[in-house]
């Protein structure tokens, strides 16, 4: 289950890279969410794998 919550943490840091890198391609509220969901996923993952 980890491994699926790492996969969407990677998927929404390209993503957020991605908005980062083109300006005027998403919205200031989707890039604010992205960077605001990153450390949730972070530690999700952190935490599912028992601190290792």
């Amino acid at each position: 289950m980890s491994l699926a919550y790492l996969f969407l943490t990677l998927l929404a840091a390209a993503a957020l890279l991605l908005f980062l890198w083109r300006p005027g391609l998403a919205r200031a509220g989707v890039v604010w969410g992205l960077g605001a969901l990153l450390p949730l996923l972070a530690a999700l993952v952190v935490a599912l794998q028992g601190g290792r």
